[in-house]
């Protein structure tokens, strides 16, 4: 890991997981901050000024023109749920409905999420090994809080995670055909509490959702907490102060770092023009290192009080859910620590998941 940290990734992409990403991610933000990379075939964003006017900017769209479903899910019950989703729509539809999942995931305090994620953490912990549970304990955690059974907890986060798998770019038509009957099932859960068919999707969204953020933002807060012992030692003494742990952990490591935007139409981003279809790739975790953003930003810091993060996005599109991710994880954290068996039960570093915008470490097992 040590020879692979010292050569820069091949590409933006790569970078998501090289072993210190942070070195590139300061020189494309500092010498090129907006350029058209030929071998991903997509212009890319990297300083803060650049990403937020993206992020702002009305004819960059979540979706490619013309494909608001990817081909691969088109004609399938995954496809009709993606269609619905109001995280991958733009236009009157979102608009729409984008208020109501605002709702939706601002109904529950504080105390729900952390009562729901320590319940989530007392029942995984001895039944998982610490890389499942990064995946399982964030769904888990919604799903309690939308109310699913005891008894259904397991059925509904394994078809959460079906579904995720399939909808996934380049997933094989066997993940994609499994997808759909989790997307069914899913589905007819929420019919069944008397939701109408976008309020179903989307409360499917809202376990999906949480998924590979989550899990990336505990397994990052894991590897920080075991870098700043005395940090973590505060953490352990008050939900509060471990709260500012974990939202810093986010700004500071990025556990998406990068999401995607698409011309619309033809358009000036930061005076470069771009034609239609032409999609730019955000980096969000280059942008969180932008001294325009945050001062100091290499320096982890849980008592900064001007921190600000794009991980959860900004605009139209913004998560309505950091509130309930970062308690999730503080939550957890706490949990597992609290029972004495933390360094037991996350190995160390072996790496990150080969994905292509998150960044969740894995641990040896």
């Amino acid at each position: 890991m040590l020879e692979a940290a010292l050569q820069p990734p091949a590409d933006p992409v790569a970078a998501v997981t090289h072993p210190d990403p942070w070195p590139y991610y300061r020189q494309l933000r500092e010498t090129r901050p907006l350029y058209f990379d030929a071998g991903l075939k997509l212009w890319v964003a990297g300083s803060h000024a650049v990403i937020a006017e993206a992020l702002h900017h009305p004819a960059l769209t979540v979706r490619p023109p013309g494909e608001a479903v990817p081909a691969a899910l088109q004609g399938t019950a995954a496809g009709e749920v993606f269609a619905r989703l109001v995280r991958m729509t733009d236009g009157a539809f979102h608009a729409a409905h984008k208020p109501a999942v605002v709702q939706a995931a601002r109904r529950w305090s504080l105390a729900d999420v952390a009562g729901a994620s320590a319940a989530a953490a007392s029942d995984l912990c001895p039944r998982l090994p610490a890389n499942s549970l990064l995946g399982w304990l964030p769904v888990q955690t919604m799903a309690r809080l939308l109310g699913v059974l005891d008894s259904r907890l397991d059925a509904t986060c394994g078809q959460v995670q079906a579904f995720v798998q399939g909808i996934a770019p380049g997933a094989p038509e066997t993940a994609v055909a499994l997808a759909s009957e989790a997307a069914q099932a899913l589905m007819a859960q929420g019919g069944a509490l008397g939701l109408n068919a976008v309020q179903a999707a989307n409360r499917i969204a809202l376990m999906q959702q949480s998924l590979d953020a989550t899990a990336g933002l505990l397994g990052h807060t894991v590897l920080m907490l075991r870098r700043h012992p005395a940090l973590a030692d505060a953490a352990d003494q008050s939900l509060s102060v471990m709260r500012s742990f974990v939202t810093e952990v986010e700004r500071h490591q990025a556990p998406i770092q990068n999401t995607r935007r698409f011309a619309a139409q033809a358009l000036l981003l930061a005076g470069q023009p771009l034609e239609t279809g032409q999609g730019v790739l955000l980096l969000l975790a280059s942008g969180n290192r932008d001294a325009a953003l945050n001062p100091q930003p290499d320096r982890f810091d849980p008592q900064r009080s001007d921190g600000r993060s794009l991980g959860f996005g900004a605009g139209a599109h913004a998560c309505p859910g950091a509130a309930v991710a970062i308690e999730t994880v503080a939550a957890c954290a706490r949990r597992i620590r609290a029972g004495g068996q933390f360094d037991q039960y996350f190995g160390r570093l072996a790496g990150f998941r080969p994905l292509g915008n998150a960044r969740i470490p894995v641990f040896e097992e």
